[in-house]
């Protein structure tokens, strides 16, 4: 099984799952690319058999571009240049081959009124045609910047060995 991880990071702690949730997936015999949202091609994309996508939560959901520039003067230097993220990468993903599947994920402050990106993710791979392998998850961090509650890495490694095992079983209407 081909398995893309498509990441958006701000902090490292989206990465941090993605590569775990990676190294899980290879762990239960999968061949897997982890490739920032940048770096996503729709050729990528349409070879995959399981397509994962992570993102961080900004204001309840996935990022925007007001609020990815207000994650970065501080602490990456960019003074608020930042290139697109999940949100309008999503846009542009070709519609779903035959059979193919997907997965979200994101990272999230630890109260509920926080919201989380995942459940919009799925929406969006929904509607390019993706089957969902599994309902979106959320890691949790302790701040906004940081770090992630402890536990969560091993938990993203064991999340992505299951989806690889869900994404092998046939799909559900």
């Amino acid at each position: 099984m081909d398995v893309v991880v498509v990441y958006e990071t701000h902090f490292g702690q989206t990465r941090a799952v993605a590569l775990e949730v990676a190294e899980g997936a290879r762990s239960a015999g999968a061949a897997v690319s982890v490739v920032t949202v940048d770096a996503a091609s729709p050729d990528l994309v349409a070879g995959a058999d399981l397509l994962v996508v992570g993102a961080p939560t900004h204001a309840e959901g996935m990022s925007r571009p007001r609020t990815r520039g207000w994650a970065h003067p501080q602490t990456v230097g960019t003074h608020g240049d930042v290139g697109d993220g999940v949100r309008e990468w999503l846009h542009g993903v070709p519609a779903s081959g035959a059979g193919q599947r997907a997965a979200a994920f994101d990272t999230r402050l630890p109260f509920a009124m926080a919201g989380g990106a995942a459940r919009g993710v799925a929406r969006a791979l929904r509607a390019h045609g993706f089957a969902l392998a599994v309902e979106p998850e959320g890691f949790v961090v302790v701040d906004i910047d940081g770090p992630l509650q402890k536990g969560e890495l091993a938990r993203a490694r064991s999340w992505g060995a299951a989806l690889v095992r869900a994404a092998a079983a046939p799909a559900t209407p």
